[in-house]
C-alpha cells in the first residue's frame, strides 16, 4: 500500500444518499487515489449509515467512525485531524460533491508553495439553481471579497480547503462554537496570525447539494449571528468586524425593510433585509443568553 499523502475529513449527519454521491465522485477524481483516505466520522445521525458507507467500492482507502452522542461539526473534524494519517488534511462537507479535478488542483499548489492552505470554489449543484439560490451564494460564501488570491484572508471555508496537518499541532477547532458558523473562520484566523498563508484556486471545485427554503437561510442567518457573538468574546479585537455598533438601529432599519411590503417592491432588499434582521436577533438573543455586552 502506498504513502497516505492527504486525508480527506468529512463529518456527517443524516444525509446519507448525498454522501453516498460525494463519495462515488471522490471515486472519479484524476489524482492518484493510492495515496488518499477518506474519513467518514458520523455524528450519531438517527440512521447509521455504516453498511452502506463501507459496501462502496473505492481506489481510495475509506475510514468510517461513528459518535455515540452528537458533538458537533467542529469537535467531529478535531477527532478526523487525530485520526488522519496523510501529510496534508482535506476538508469537505457530506453534501459537497467534487469536480473530477478538484484534488488535483490542490495539490498542484502544494508542490508549487510549502506551508499553505489551499482554497478552494463552492458552487451550488446545477439542479439547484433557481433565482434565490443564485442571490444567497455571494451570501454564504464571498469569494468576490477577495482582493488578494495569494494571500487570503477570513475566508477559511472547511466545504473546500487543504493544508498540511502539521498546522494543528498546536491548534483545532474550538469547542465554545454550539451553532454551525463562523467556528471555521475562527480556527482560520489563529492559524493565519501563526504564519498560514491561505492561496485561492477559483479551478479547485465542489458542488454544493444542499437546497435552503428562504425560512431555512433566515434561521441559518440566526445562527451565524450567534456564533458571532462566540468568535468577538475569542478575539475582542474583531468584535465591530462581526457584532456591529448601533444595532438597534440597524435592526429597526432592517426590520421595516423585511415587511412583506417590500417583497413586492424588490425581493432582493426583502430577503436582505430579513437575513440582516435576522442575524442582528441571533447576535441579541446570544448577549442575552450569555450577559455579554
Amino acid at each position: 500500500m502506498e504513502k497516505i499523502e492527504i486525508s480527506l475529513i468529512i463529518p456527517t449527519y443524516n444525509r446519507k444518499e448525498v454522501l453516498l454521491k460525494t463519495l462515488r465522485a471522490l471515486n472519479a477524481q484524476s489524482y492518484d487515489l493510492g495515496k488518499v483516505e477518506v474519513l467518514v466520522i458520523d455524528d450519531c445521525s438517527p440512521i447509521n449509515p455504516e453498511e452502506a458507507i463501507l459496501n462502496l467500492k473505492t481506489k481510495y482507502r475509506l475510514r468510517f467512525f461513528r459518535e455515540e452522542k452528537n458533538i458537533g461539526q467542529g469537535r467531529i473534524r478535531n477527532i478526523g485531524i487525530r485520526l488522519a494519517q496523510g501529510e496534508y488534511v482535506f476538508f469537505i462537507g457530506d453534501d459537497t460533491i467534487p469536480k473530477e479535478t478538484l484534488l488535483e488542483e490542490h495539490m498542484a499548489l502544494h508542490k508549487k508553495f510549502d506551508g499553505i492552505a489551499v482554497l478552494g470554489r463552492v458552487l451550488w449543484s446545477p439542479e439547484l439553481r433557481n433565482d434565490f439560490m443564485d442571490y444567497i451564494e455571494k451570501i454564504q460564501f464571498h469569494y468576490h471579497n477577495i482582493k488578494d488570491p495569494e494571500n487570503v484572508k477570513f475566508h477559511f471555508y472547511t466545504s473546500n480547503i487543504s493544508l498540511g496537518k502539521k498546522w494543528f499541532e498546536s491548534e483545532h477547532y474550538s469547542d465554545k462554537f454550539r451553532n454551525y458558523g463562523l467556528e471555521d473562520i475562527e480556527l482560520g484566523y489563529r492559524l493565519e496570525k501563526k504564519g498560514l498563508r491561505v492561496v485561492y484556486n477559483p479551478e479547485a471545485v465542489v458542488f454544493h447539494y444542499h437546497p435552503y427554503s428562504f425560512e431555512q437561510f433566515c434561521a441559518r442567518m440566526r445562527n451565524v449571528g450567534k456564533s458571532a457573538v462566540i468568535f468577538a468574546g475569542l478575539h475582542p479585537e474583531l468584535k465591530r468586524r462581526y457584532v456591529p455598533p448601533l444595532r438597534g438601529l440597524l435592526k429597526a432599519g432592517s426590520f421595516i425593510l423585511s415587511r412583506d411590503l417590500f417583497k413586492l417592491i424588490n425581493i432582493k432588499i426583502y430577503w436582505f433585509s430579513n437575513f440582516v434582521f435576522n442575524y442582528l436577533e441571533g447576535i441579541d438573543e446570544e448577549i442575552r443568553g450569555t450577559g455579554k455586552r
